[in-house]
């Protein structure tokens, strides 16, 4: 059994004259990455291990989460479409992942690897800091398939 722990990063700010790779958190996501973290302890949602984009607003939630595992920053996760994401997934080894990364990929992402009866209606458009917890019926994550996911939880900061 592989267990996905699927985030977008939480809110960005906007800054004149910086890059966008190098844009950090807004202090409402510090609030909502911390609430996240809180969250994921609570429901005893622990990774193994953390992929994530290299971006500095992917790398500021994942540290505002306070969650002692292995991390990985992956340069290919910044703005990564979901066949990148999922090449990326099925290189691991891990039995508990978290993908932390963006908008689109990250709603491609979702719809693709859900059942599609399971599916939320924030999947749409996956707000930022929003995850997702889905199970596979898999040993190993290469065997990982479109529409096998079993939904297991899923939170916006909002609820929290």
């Amino acid at each position: 059994m592989k267990r996905l722990i699927l985030m977008r990063h939480a809110e960005a700010g906007w800054h004149i004259n910086v890059d966008d790779h190098e844009r950090p958190l807004s202090a409402s996501g510090i609030r909502d990455a911390k609430k996240i973290g809180s969250w994921l302890k609570e429901k005893a949602y622990i990774p193994d291990k953390v992929i994530s984009s290299t971006s500095l607003r992917t790398r500021e939630t994942f540290s505002y989460l306070f969650l002692d595992c292995p991390q990985i920053f992956e340069r290919s996760l910044y703005l990564a479409d979901a066949d990148q994401m999922k090449s990326t997934l099925q290189t691991l080894l891990s039995e508990t992942v978290i993908l932390l990364a963006h908008n689109p990929g990250i709603t491609e992402l979702a719809h693709d690897l859900m059942n599609h009866e399971e599916k939320h209606e924030n999947f749409m458009d996956f707000p930022a800091a929003s995850t997702l917890v889905i199970d596979f019926k898999a040993d190993l994550w290469s065997e990982v398939k479109s529409d096998s996911g079993i939904f297991v939880d899923f939170v916006m900061p909002l609820q929290l």
